[in-house]
């Protein structure tokens, strides 16, 4: 009797431990997991608000973690972030639960809020360029040509000015203030060696109508006092007769040149911008005597040097490579502002670069300081 008893008692025992272990794999969780639509960078105004909304796997009885600089912000499902200051900020989710957890960060962008006055760029292998450029074919007159590099600079990528004396203007939605040091900078494209630089102008809004209307004045650069650098030139451009053509263009000092059609690279019709309605015109400026050379004197790499400080899209070691160029307002030729309220950046130079093509200032940006 004892014998059947212990063999009684432990297959209740096994019975028991047996049903444990099955109601542990049914009850026990799998780890949760973070799902987003791919996209984990943002970009926004100061001012906008961004609500976070992932969708999560295996979060039933999950937990909620929203960090920000190592400090917790949130514990909720989403997040609503809101934009107050300038700059890059990083917030990570994690979602945890009895059997694991999963992270997933997002990239948060916040700039100046900005609006584009004009862009009227010269001829240049980016401009009407369906690919590369973004345009769509749609960019028919200023109005849409504007909207289009609005866009564009929103989202962090270039706007080409085209060759000498194309420009952009842009106002925020505050003046800059001329404090001590540098005021506000300017993001481009440059690096080693690929170096395009722009004059930077500034204007007050002296007549407070909201417009950039009154007087440009010109931030001196390092090439300002050369004997090289050409001020109140002028270059006039001509429509081309056909499709694939050069644009073909003379100056006020008799010369006179071409911006090559780079068959093969930048394929649109034409290279003169397709919302300027006239046959020709004419583009103002200062003229900085190109830098570039032929290293291996084919065409096949052509080198850039930078143009030391004061330049837009220029590689400058005293702005520190970090692909922005820093300016100061006290460096207005001609006037002491106490503060700006439209910006002007006009690509500087006249140059053909072999199979690069022109040289263009791009402009990608603009933040205050």
């Amino acid at each position: 009797m004892q014998r059947v008893l212990e063999y009684i008692y432990l297959c209740v025992v096994v019975v028991i431990a047996s049903s444990c272990n099955i109601d542990e794999v049914v009850t026990t969780s799998l780890p949760p997991r973070v799902i987003t639509d791919g996209k984990s960078a943002y970009r926004l105004t100061i001012g906008d608000e961004l609500r976070i909304a992932p969708q999560y796997e295996n979060a039933t009885s999950a937990t909620f973690s929203w960090v920000i600089d190592n400090q917790e912000v949130g514990n909720d499902r989403e997040y609503l972030y809101r934009a107050e200051s300038v700059g890059d900020t990083t917030i990570t989710v994690t979602v945890t639960n009895e059997s694991g957890a999963d992270s997933k960060s997002f990239r948060l962008t916040t700039i100046d809020k900005f609006k584009v006055y004009d862009y009227t760029p010269a001829p240049g292998q980016f401009i009407n360029e369906l690919k590369t450029g973004g345009f769509d074919g749609t960019q028919t007159t200023l109005e849409t040509a504007i909207a289009y590099a609005e866009r564009r600079i929103f989202n962090g990528q270039f706007v080409s000015l085209g060759a000498f004396g194309g420009y952009i203007v842009i106002g925020l939605d505050h003046s800059i203030t001329n404090d001590e040091g540098y005021d506000f900078a300017i993001m481009g494209n440059s690096f080693d060696g690929s170096s395009e630089p722009g004059i930077v102008w500034v204007m007050e809004d002296e007549n407070g109508n909201g417009m950039p209307d009154d007087r440009w004045y010109e931030l001196a650069g390092a090439e300002t006092d050369s004997e090289d650098t050409i001020q109140d030139y002028e270059v006039t451009y001509f429509r081309p007769t056909d499709v694939c053509m050069s644009v073909q263009w003379s100056d006020n000092l008799g010369n006179s040149g071409e911006v090559e059609y780079r068959k093969g690279y930048h394929n649109q019709d034409y290279y003169y911008p397709q919302w300027i309605e006239a046959d020709s015109y004419t583009l103002r400026g200062t003229l900085l005597k190109s830098k570039s050379y032929d290293k291996l004197g084919d065409g096949t790499m052509w080198v850039n040097p930078s143009f030391g400080w004061g330049y837009a899209d220029n590689a400058s070691t005293e702005d520190g490579n970090s692909g922005e160029n820093l300016f100061d307002i006290d460096n207005a030729i001609g006037a002491t502002l106490k503060r700006i309220d439209f910006i002007k950046i006009q690509s500087a130079v006249q140059q053909q670069c072999g199979l690069a093509g022109e040289l263009s200032t791009e402009v990608c940006g603009i933040r205050e300081l």
